[in-house]
Protein backbone atom coordinates (compact mmCIF):
# COMPACT_ATOMS: atom_id res chain seq x y z
CA UNK A 1 0.00 0.00 0.00
CA UNK A 2 2.59 2.32 1.01
CA UNK A 3 5.51 1.55 -1.57
CA UNK A 4 3.84 2.63 -4.74
CA UNK A 5 3.61 6.63 -3.69
CA UNK A 6 7.16 6.03 -2.12
CA UNK A 7 8.59 5.11 -5.72
CA UNK A 8 5.74 7.23 -7.67
CA UNK A 9 5.84 10.81 -5.28
CA UNK A 10 10.15 11.20 -5.99
CA UNK A 11 9.37 11.25 -9.83
CA UNK A 12 6.16 13.42 -9.47
CA UNK A 13 7.76 15.78 -7.79
CA UNK A 14 10.80 16.41 -9.83
CA UNK A 15 8.32 16.21 -12.87
CA UNK A 16 6.77 19.04 -11.16
CA UNK A 17 9.55 20.82 -9.99
CA UNK A 18 10.46 20.58 -14.10
CA UNK A 19 7.27 22.02 -15.03
CA UNK A 20 7.35 24.42 -12.55
CA UNK A 21 10.32 25.79 -14.00
CA UNK A 22 9.70 25.10 -17.78
CA UNK A 23 6.19 26.99 -17.97
CA UNK A 24 7.65 30.90 -17.11
CA UNK A 25 10.65 30.43 -18.89
CA UNK A 26 8.62 29.50 -22.13
CA UNK A 27 6.11 32.02 -21.68
CA UNK A 28 8.92 34.72 -21.33
CA UNK A 29 10.61 33.27 -24.46
CA UNK A 30 7.26 33.36 -26.41
CA UNK A 31 7.32 29.43 -27.71
CA UNK A 32 4.13 28.88 -24.85
CA UNK A 33 1.35 31.40 -24.37
CA UNK A 34 -2.13 31.40 -22.61
CA UNK A 35 -5.29 30.67 -24.74
CA UNK A 36 -7.04 33.56 -26.07
CA UNK A 37 -9.11 36.48 -24.27
CA UNK A 38 -12.03 34.31 -25.04
CA UNK A 39 -11.75 32.11 -22.49
CA UNK A 40 -11.16 34.12 -19.06
CA UNK A 41 -11.94 30.92 -16.37
CA UNK A 42 -9.83 28.40 -18.39
CA UNK A 43 -7.12 31.51 -18.15
CA UNK A 44 -8.23 31.97 -14.13
CA UNK A 45 -7.83 28.00 -13.93
CA UNK A 46 -4.50 27.73 -15.36
CA UNK A 47 -2.75 30.59 -13.00
CA UNK A 48 -4.55 28.96 -10.22
CA UNK A 49 -3.28 25.86 -11.30
CA UNK A 50 0.26 26.71 -11.65
CA UNK A 51 -0.27 28.76 -8.34
CA UNK A 52 -1.75 25.29 -6.37
CA UNK A 53 1.27 23.22 -8.11
CA UNK A 54 3.63 25.58 -7.02
CA UNK A 55 2.23 25.83 -3.16
CA UNK A 56 1.80 22.37 -2.63
CA UNK A 57 5.04 21.42 -3.75
CA UNK A 58 6.54 23.84 -1.43
CA UNK A 59 4.21 22.63 1.48
CA UNK A 60 4.96 18.76 0.60
CA UNK A 61 8.72 19.49 0.80
CA UNK A 62 8.64 21.62 3.79
CA UNK A 63 6.30 19.00 5.84
CA UNK A 64 8.84 16.34 4.34
CA UNK A 65 11.63 17.99 5.87
CA UNK A 66 9.69 18.92 9.40
CA UNK A 67 9.11 14.95 9.12
CA UNK A 68 12.56 14.12 8.45
CA UNK A 69 14.40 16.38 10.71
CA UNK A 70 12.79 18.75 13.34
CA UNK A 71 10.02 15.93 14.48
CA UNK A 72 9.96 13.90 17.87
CA UNK A 73 8.35 10.83 16.50
CA UNK A 74 9.73 10.32 12.79
CA UNK A 75 7.66 7.34 11.80
CA UNK A 76 4.37 8.90 13.20
CA UNK A 77 5.12 12.13 11.56
CA UNK A 78 5.51 9.88 7.91
CA UNK A 79 2.53 8.50 8.72
CA UNK A 80 0.46 11.30 9.08
CA UNK A 81 2.10 12.59 5.89
CA UNK A 82 1.00 9.17 4.07
CA UNK A 83 -2.21 10.40 2.74
CA UNK A 84 -0.86 14.09 1.82
CA UNK A 85 2.20 11.82 -0.45
CA UNK A 86 -0.79 9.47 -2.04
CA UNK A 87 -2.72 12.65 -2.89
CA UNK A 88 0.48 14.89 -4.80
CA UNK A 89 0.22 12.78 -7.47
CA UNK A 90 -3.36 13.41 -8.33
CA UNK A 91 -2.78 17.19 -7.56
CA UNK A 92 0.15 16.61 -10.21
CA UNK A 93 -2.36 15.14 -12.75
CA UNK A 94 -5.11 17.82 -11.77
CA UNK A 95 -2.43 20.39 -12.65
CA UNK A 96 -1.49 19.02 -15.67
CA UNK A 97 -4.72 18.24 -17.55
CA UNK A 98 -5.11 22.51 -16.53
CA UNK A 99 -2.23 23.19 -17.98
CA UNK A 100 -2.67 21.08 -21.33
CA UNK A 101 -5.88 22.70 -22.22
CA UNK A 102 -4.67 26.53 -20.76
CA UNK A 103 -1.25 27.01 -22.73
CA UNK A 104 -0.37 26.67 -26.21
CA UNK A 105 2.59 26.02 -27.94
CA UNK A 106 2.83 28.93 -30.56
CA UNK A 107 3.66 28.15 -33.78
CA UNK A 108 7.40 28.73 -34.00
CA UNK A 109 8.04 26.25 -31.65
Amino acid sequence: MFFLPLILVPIVFLMALARLYQIPVQLRSGRLRLVERGRPVLRLATLLAYAGLLTGSGALLAALVHAGFFAADRWSAYLHLAPYLALYPLLYLAAAWVFYYGLKKTAAA
